[in-house]
């Protein structure tokens, strides 16, 4: 075998530890799902489905699911109509600080969650006394907060969408007596679709697994869904929570197999 034959086998294995070392807690929780002891033992006693079973039981863990879905279906709508003008103000126009606000609108993805959590938290205790009425625990100061780490996501993706546009079709459009609106919304808007559909389940993703921020403004009676398994695993570690983490991990492994299927995933990173 030639050196440059092994150096490629190498190199390959190399990348399929490195890929296994990073995906091997996921399937040990996909694993311990299926325990059928409650306590978690090495080797398992046998193997049972009836902690899936039990998932429609857990009205505490339904409630918080429906409301990280209301928060997170909210946040991605505003943070898609926020990135999409800010894209279209960033690729299609020259103005004087377009650099600034562009590194001011990516600045959530280069600052810790739980210190921007901290930070919004602050900022909204100190209007309250300015404002006169409660902000935190609110199901809108949530929100807002959920938008401000969903945004970069959507000005990422919107943007290498539009970048991808051919500007001759838009400059077509108008010699042929079409309005910006008509322009946007009958050549700009069909190009960039699957952008738009990426960037939307991108936002969805990262404000319904968000932790951190969610920890800081939340009220006792409305938990999001990551901070529900957080309470259960304070007192008890079981499959379970491991069923729970399961299928939040299958229904985001399939968000992220759509979102690749629509705009390829190495354009944003």
């Amino acid at each position: 075998m030639s050196q440059s034959y092994l150096s490629r086998i190498g190199s390959k294995l190399f990348i399929l530890l490195i890929f296994g070392f990073i995906t091997l807690p996921v399937f040990m929780v996909i694993w311990i799902s299926f325990f059928k002891n409650q306590l978690i033992v090495f080797p398992p006693k046998g193997y049972s489905t009836h902690w899936y079973m039990q998932l429609a039981d857990q009205g505490n863990f339904a409630m918080a699911f429906f409301f990280s879905l209301e928060v997170s279906l909210l946040a991605m709508i505003i943070s898609l109509v926020l990135g999409l003008l800010s894209s279209l103000a960033i690729t299609h126009y020259e103005f004087r600080g377009k650099q600034t606000l562009q590194t001011f609108l990516l600045s959530p993805l280069v600052v810790p969650a739980i210190i921007t959590g901290i930070a919004i938290y602050i900022f909204l205790f100190k209007s309250e006394n300015w404002l006169g009425f409660n902000l935190v625990p609110s199901f809108w100061s949530l929100t807002f907060a959920h938008v401000i780490i969903t945004l970069p996501w959507t000005v990422r993706l919107i943007s290498a969408g539009l970048q991808g546009v051919n500007r001759s079709l838009e400059e077509a459009a108008v010699d042929l007596g079409a309005s910006k609106l008509q322009t946007f919304w009958y050549v700009i808007m069909p190009s960039i679709r699957p952008s738009l559909v990426a960037a939307g389940i991108f936002a969805f993703i990262f404000s319904f697994n968000n932790l951190e921020i969610s920890l800081m403004l939340v009220s006792p009676r409305q938990t999001t869904l990551p901070i529900e398994i957080l309470n259960y695993v304070f007192w008890k570690v079981d499959p379970f929570i491991a069923a729970v983490s399961t299928v939040q991990i299958i229904v985001i492994a399939g968000l992220m197999l759509i979102a690749d299927r629509f705009v390829g995933l190495s354009k944003v990173f």
